[in-house]
């Protein structure tokens, strides 16, 4: 019996017609699996689309409210909840990061600004405790590991990625100001709100709606992505479950790493850009000022990750347009998150373009891959 077809659904505006062609494209040249892909123009949707499965054994069909893992496009939902706190007058970037969590300052981190996490400048990409298989979804575990850590090199010449200790660093100092961690302040302050289907921590039936993570197999012969320093990444990595399947696993689902356990759609995330690329305000819900908005996505420098080996521009909690690894359109405002295996979620101010990719399958190389390249490339190609 021959496999089925993928189906493709949604709607898409007439001008933006190249985007649809590339996602069909995808599924049907390129080895999609499922995907949801979205574009908002000037505050409004133009895309909003979805197909294939939610299963390797393609069985599932992706359905309009399936769920799937943002991973480090999570991070951006993080830092709009710090720079919300900073819009309200209860954060203040500047001062330490021990003036709202004291415990942090052991180890000579006294002078670690709040400010040094939105620049991924903390110097906390792992932490010196050994975690167990499965400690990395629990909140307590990794806030007191990382108040515990001391700093690593080289905190003082560059940034360096905080690849999965983001979410716990900026998470902990907004629960130490509001007293909401960081699934319930997303669901609360930001998802309702908006209307969006984004989420930390996902109850049964969230879970029920997930797409299945499928790690993709490189072609023969292809050269795999080497880090600058494998020992730091592997240290970056631990306490993650082991295997292939570990993204797929409740204890990850229902976790609250804000550093890549957000799960959404893509008409969800796009939406959230939008109301980001308007300013910080969108359909009457303001999440924060304009001019907050502005000093978030202001550049604040840019490394060759000294762990990762990937060249980064940062601004405050949000990475910067920077083709191939983070590619976000013409203009060197826009500003968003990419995530492992090729998704990414962004806005353009400058256009007025904000767009979203979730795709299931994983792209086996470094940075946004072809099929996320090709739709990214189309949405820009119809304005």
């Amino acid at each position: 019996m021959s496999a089925p077809k993928p189906k493709i659904e949604g709607t898409c505006d007439g001008r933006f017609a190249a985007v649809k062609e590339a996602f069909v494209e995808n599924f049907a040249e390129h080895d999609e699996i499922g995907a949801s892909v979205a574009v908002y123009f000037d505050g409004t949707p133009v895309v909003d689309m979805w197909g294939g499965f939610r299963d390797a054994a393609r069985q599932t069909r992706w359905a309009q409210d399936t769920l799937c893992a943002s991973f480090s496009v999570s991070k951006a939902f993080v830092s709009v909840m710090g720079h919300m706190l900073i819009d309200r007058g209860l954060l203040d970037i500047d001062k330490p990061i021990a003036h709202y969590w004291p415990e942090f300052a052991q180890n000579d981190k006294a002078d670690v600004l709040v400010r040094h996490i939105f620049e991924h400048r903390a110097a906390l990409a792992y932490v010196d405790a050994t975690l167990k298989p499965g400690d990395i979804y629990d909140w307590e575990t990794m806030t007191d590991a990382l108040a515990k850590s001391a700093r690593h090199p080289p905190f003082d010449k560059q940034p360096t990625y905080l690849n999965l200790t983001y979410g716990y660093l900026l998470g902990e100092v907004i629960r130490r100001i509001d007293g909401r961690t960081i699934g319930p302040f997303l669901r609360e302050e930001i998802a309702k709100p908006l209307g969006v289907d984004l989420a930390f921590g996902l109850n049964d039936a969230q879970i029920a709606r997930c797409a299945t993570i499928v790690p993709e197999t490189p072609p023969d012969g292809a050269s795999l992505p080497v880090p600058a320093d494998l020992d730091g990444l592997m240290k970056s990595m631990q306490g993650l479950a082991e295997g292939d399947g570990r993204f797929n696993l409740a204890g990850f689902r229902k976790s609250e790493i804000g550093a890549g356990s957000g799960h959404g759609t893509a008409r969800g995330v796009a939406k959230f850009f939008a109301c980001l690329a308007a300013g910080g305000r969108l359909d009457g819900v303001r999440l924060m000022k304009t001019e907050t908005r502005d000093r978030a996505i202001a550049y604040t420098g840019e490394s060759v990750d000294a762990i990762f080996g990937a060249h980064n521009k940062y601004a405050s909690g949000f990475l910067l347009n920077n083709p191939p690894g983070a590619p976000m359109g013409p203009n060197s405002q826009a500003f968003g998150h990419p995530g492992a295996g090729g998704r990414i979620g962004f806005a353009d101010p400058v256009s007025g373009l904000a767009f979203a990719y979730l795709p299931n399958l994983m792209y086996w190389g470094a940075g946004l891959g072809p099929r996320g390249t090709r739709l990214v490339e189309a949405a820009f190609a119809s304005l």
